[in-house]
């Protein structure tokens, strides 16, 4: 791999390297400290899509230099009804792209990576710093094959390099994680170190990597760290995480000994376990079938950097080849633990999968915990296949997953060997955040030097005496990817209008007036989905058409402004369909201009779609939003 700037010299004379935790020694800190009475300019902390949010993306700055570590992406929750994705708000730092000095790695998951092919193109490509494996998933993440050469990288070798990023210097440390290749990050500022874990856990058996480097880790901690941004995921829960090597010795198990077909699921992110269960299926000589388009990327890309070398057709795409092997032969690696809607294990499980019908005693495995939110998609698809008679094995079962994050021992360890004078806990909802504050206050950190800001967009500020949080606060929409969209939930009204739409359906009414008079001409046409039930159809619509009638005919006497006529009438339809109905559907007003010649005929040029004309969201104005 390609060598860093391993001869850059590094004051490791930190600005503070106390580790004194008695409180009365401990300096009040307020925000009014953190703004008044300074001209010292300090190291800048804060992160773009959010402390609880999965997905990470964090910048550091210190006046004209900034780097970022990771650009990743969150898989949507229920408010954004329907969109794929979040990323990001780069906002702030398209405002300060000339300050950019690079973007640093930790892994390739695609919370830590997934918002790359996004982001660069609009910071015009600063460089990455990343291993191979992370590179590899890097550039498949893009549509556009033509964007992938313009990615300027460089390839890190964390037991040796160190690499300048403006005024920061960057050591690399290999740590455990169910990917290969992750990178905790010590960063050495102008007002001392930081150390960011990246996500972690302590596995002195890893099944594929090396054991994260615990002795370079404990020389970091030595020289001294100001703050730790550290992985709280898991800190709630007792004990060691368990080993990879334990959750490859039981799936070796099953697949040498399943006479049946083996389908087994697993995150197609989780490198690890698929390295692991190829390896044994190939040992036991057995032909894998791969399911999912990231699973075959990220095999291919293993196949590529010789993390997996398998005889040829041993490995091979899902098709109607399997029904013509032996049954004992067969296993068949999914994507789709999650049980998400489209995903191969949960079409398999409906029976829809064009290659693929499951026969009563084939083995089902599903290596994955479910991740909180998917509890109704996974039990609906177990569902769905123990129905068919299959065998069914899950972690409650057997010990066929593990998680990639630290428990409790594995955190006071880290905590222990960092020894940090600030501690950020990280990259999870509050209940384990504060969990693993109070551990590190177990191990002696001072509850006044845990941060634990509250709103997203806090920036947490570095000066030579002390950390604080600043006055200061970004302003982060809510960024979605929704198919080849990309929008802001702030004030959008995309997802509101969804959100109304699903609940309550929608009503589309349609004016014909005449361009002269203003006049009705002929009957308002009215359509509805998913508001009223077949048999109340025709009585709702009669009454809405005979209400917005009247209502137009009286305002179009007083005004003669067609869209704040039919403004008004979409306000208070909405009100008098709540007393007859007790809900507001989606009320879509549109007209149409109709000519007419002085015998009242209508002139044949009428008509065209172009001439069917619709209220702006402005001119809507906030109703919906309101409701």
């Amino acid at each position: 791999m390609m060598q860093g700037n391993s001869n850059i010299k590094i004051d490791f004379n930190s600005k503070n390297t106390s580790k004194n935790y008695t409180k009365n020694t401990v300096r009040p800190k307020t925000n009014k400290l953190a703004k008044s009475n300074r001209k010292e300019e300090p190291v800048r902390i804060g992160n773009l899509l959010g402390l609880e949010q999965v997905g990470q993306c964090v910048f550091i700055e210190y006046k004209d230099d900034i780097i970022i570590v990771d650009a990743g992406m969150e898989f949507s929750a229920t408010e954004t009804m329907g969109a794929d994705y979040l990323i990001p708000d780069i906002s702030y730092l398209k405002k300060n792209k000339h300050k950019i000095k690079g973007i640093v790695l930790t892994h390739g998951h695609l919370d830590h990576i997934g918002a790359l092919k996004h982001i660069l193109p609009e910071l015009d490509f600063p460089k990455v710093y990343t291993t191979p494996l992370t590179l590899g998933i890097i550039k498949k993440t893009f549509a556009d094959p033509k964007d992938v050469p313009k990615i300027k990288h460089q390839i890190i070798n964390p037991e040796s390099d160190i690499i300048k990023l403006g005024c920061f210097s960057i050591e690399f440390v290999g740590v455990n994680h169910n990917i290969p290749e992750t990178l905790a990050l010590a960063i050495h500022t102008p007002k001392g170190l930081i150390f960011n874990s990246a996500d972690f856990k302590i596995d002195y058996t890893p099944a594929i990597d090396k054991p994260a480097d615990l002795g370079k880790i404990a020389r970091i901690g030595l020289e001294g760290v100001r703050l730790y941004v550290g992985d709280s995921l898991g800190a709630e829960r007792k004990g060691w995480a368990l080993s990879e090597k334990v959750i490859g010795q039981n799936l070796e198990e099953i697949i040498k000994t399943v006479p049946s077909r083996l389908i087994i699921a697993t995150f197609a992110s989780n490198v690890g376990r698929i390295i692991q269960i190829i390896e044994n299926a190939i040992k036991y000589d057995k032909v894998v079938f791969l399911e999912g388009r990231s699973m075959l990327n990220n095999v291919e890309i293993c196949q590529k950097l010789g993390y997996l070398d398998v005889p040829r057709g041993c490995v091979r795409k899902l098709s109607s080849d399997v029904e013509n092997m032996p049954p004992e032969r067969v296993v068949i690696l999914s994507t789709g633990a999650q049980g998400e809607e489209f995903s191969g294990l949960a079409r398999i499980s409906r029976g829809e999968h064009a290659n693929f019908r499951l026969r009563e005693q084939d083995t089902v495995l599903v290596s994955a915990s479910t991740i909180p939110g998917n509890e109704a998609d996974v039990s609906k698809m177990l569902n769905d296949l123990v129905v068919r008679k299959i065998n069914l094995i899950t972690n409650d079962d057997l010990d066929i997953h593990a998680s990639g994050h630290g428990y409790q021992e594995d955190h006071k360890l880290m905590i222990n060997l960092i020894k940090p004078e600030y501690f950020l806990p990280f990259y999870t909802d509050a209940r384990m955040r504060y969990a693993h504050k109070n551990l590190a206050m177990d191990m002696g950190i001072p509850e006044e030097n845990i941060l634990m800001p509250v709103e997203n967009g806090a920036i947490i500020e570095m000066y030579d005496d002390e950390l604080v949080l600043s006055d200061e606060k970004l302003k982060l929409d809510t960024v979605m990817v929704d198919g080849k969209g990309i929008g802001h939930l702030s004030g959008e009204y995309v997802m509101k209008a969804r959100k109304i739409m699903s609940e309550n359906g929608v009503v589309n009414l349609i004016f014909k007036i005449d361009s002269k008079t203003r006049e009705l001409v002929g009957n308002i046409q009215i359509e509805s989905r998913g508001f009223v039930y077949s048999s109340e159809v025709k009585k709702v619509h009669t009454n809405i058409i005979e209400f917005v009638k009247k209502r137009y005919n009286e305002l179009s006497k007083k005004n003669s402004n067609t869209k704040e006529v039919l403004k008004v009438i979409k306000e208070e339809l909405g009100d008098y369909v709540v007393k007859i109905l007790g809900r507001i559907p989606m009320i879509i007003p549109m007209f149409v201009y109709i000519n007419r010649d002085s015998s009242g005929n209508v002139k044949d040029d009428t008509g065209k779609e172009d001439s069917l004309v619709g209220l702006t969201l402005e001119e809507q104005g906030e109703e919906d939003s309101k409701k």
